[in-house]
């Protein structure tokens, strides 16, 4: 065996007898959910997309999991359906003509508008460092914020806006072999907005098959200024 072979077998063996000695203790902290019913959506200001599609199909699980007999239409055929032409705001998606036509190609009275999804790290303390091994301490305050709207679709309005916040300590301690403990904060956000959302929705529609939407709503960035042409007097 060549000395380089032998290096990296001594460098995969050292890295897995690190690891092994490295215990992670995930938790889920409780998420505060605000649910608001009388929504005021700049609608000129949004667009409605599939994108992206990670976080929608976490979002759309969430919601399945709450609730079996809710089914969610996929992003692309509702999109086809509410949109055909170029634009895809979500004005034009409020539109009595646009909801009417979605519901009855896709068979959803709800739509999910899932807005921005945020991570934040804060008040860190202490210092973990890696060398063969974990040493020190740390701990620092992990957040997480989730958003969604809403639309009845039969009603061509937003039923409701939600908002979930999860927030947790996160904790580090390591004599060689290294002991964490970590929020799952966004998964928290991310379930609480999905049971909020599920009870607003069953509010209005009660019990039985329902069939509903997840997309994304997106801020549109306006366009840069046109640049300055004037130079002044010559």
């Amino acid at each position: 065996m060549s000395t380089r072979k032998i290096s990296r077998w001594f460098l995969v063996v050292a890295i897995n007898t690190v690891l092994a000695g490295c215990v992670i203790v995930p938790y889920k902290p409780k998420a505060e959910v605000v649910d608001q019913r009388d929504v005021q959506v700049d609608s000129a200001a949004f667009v409605v997309t599939i994108a992206p599609r990670q976080m929608l199909e976490e979002f759309t699980e969430a919601i399945e999991d709450e609730d079996d007999l809710i089914k969610v239409v996929p992003p692309q055929e509702f999109l086809d359906a509410a949109f055909i032409d170029e634009d895809a705001s979500l004005a034009k998606m409020l539109e009595p003509e646009t909801c009417a036509r979605v519901r009855e190609r896709t068979g959803a009275d709800y739509l999910v508008l899932i807005g921005e999804v945020t991570e934040s790290t804060q008040d860190e303390h202490g210092g973990m460092a890696f060398y063969m091994g974990f040493f020190g301490a740390s701990s620092s305050e992990e957040h997480a914020t989730a958003v969604a709207t809403v639309i009845d679709l039969a009603n061509a309005k937003p039923l409701s806006e939600v908002s979930s916040h999860a927030q947790g300590r996160s904790r580090g301690v390591g004599v060689f072999y290294g002991l964490f403990v970590v929020p799952m904060t966004g998964s928290s956000a991310r379930d609480g907005l999905a049971r909020a959302v599920v009870a607003d929705m069953r509010s209005q529609s009660g019990p039985g098959a329902l069939r509903i939407a997840v997309l994304a709503a997106e801020k549109i960035t306006p366009p840069p200024p046109p640049p300055d042409t004037d130079v002044g007097p010559r």
